[in-house]
């Protein structure tokens, strides 16, 4: 069921033409661009789209103008599933599954997850409570999983930038899913609750 549902979500994203999911991604990404989190100074974790992803661009651009320090995911082990953060600075290169990675990424420069402001993470689906459908891999899942053990310390704001096609009633989660703390679509930013779930 997970499966069939994680492509009908994929399909659904990509069923949207090219000026469509421009539009869409700008309106999603302008309600992560009001947050307190998205401010000068910031540590902000984005991400380079592939498969049809919302679009973050707008908020690439709006993190240069604001000064704030912009990382994104490098897959580092593909056995394990692990991912590490590295800055966005210069030119990119295609890396691990065709997505965009900074070129000449050194392991010096990776920051862990915990140590951000604000994560901006893509998604193929999510549920009402913020519960959050990757691709599959769990690379998100493991990097965050650090959030299901705290009790006090929140850490860094979790949002997914989807599109509204993307909701759904059920994801599925699991145990180790990690929860959004908000998600942005074209139709607005829906805050969810911080409890454990």
């Amino acid at each position: 069921m997970k499966a069939k549902l994680r492509r009908e979500l994929r399909t659904r994203r990509r069923s949207l033409d090219a000026a469509e999911h421009a539009r869409r991604s700008r309106l999603a990404a302008s309600f992560i661009a009001r947050l307190a989190a998205f401010k000068s100074g910031s540590r902000v974790a984005l991400y380079l789209p592939f498969d049809a992803e919302t679009d973050p661009s707008l908020l690439l651009a709006l993190a240069r103008e604001r000064r704030i320090r912009v990382f994104v995911p490098v897959v580092t082990d593909l056995r394990h599933r692990r991912v590490r953060f590295h800055p966005l600075t210069g030119k990119t290169r295609r890396a691990t599954f065709g997505i965009s990675v900074p070129r000449g990424a050194s392991p010096r420069d990776a920051v862990g997850p915990r140590w951000f402001d604000l994560i901006v993470v893509p998604l193929v689906g999510a549920d009402r409570e913020g519960r959050r459908m990757g691709m599959g891999g769990g690379f998100y899942d493991r990097a965050l999983a650090f959030r299901r053990r705290r009790r006090c310390w929140r850490g860094p704001q979790l949002v997914g930038l989807a599109f509204d096609c993307q909701r759904t009633d059920s994801v599925y989660a699991e145990s180790f899913d990690v929860r959004l703390d908000a998600l942005a679509t074209e139709s607005g930013i829906q805050h969810f609750s911080r409890e454990a779930p």
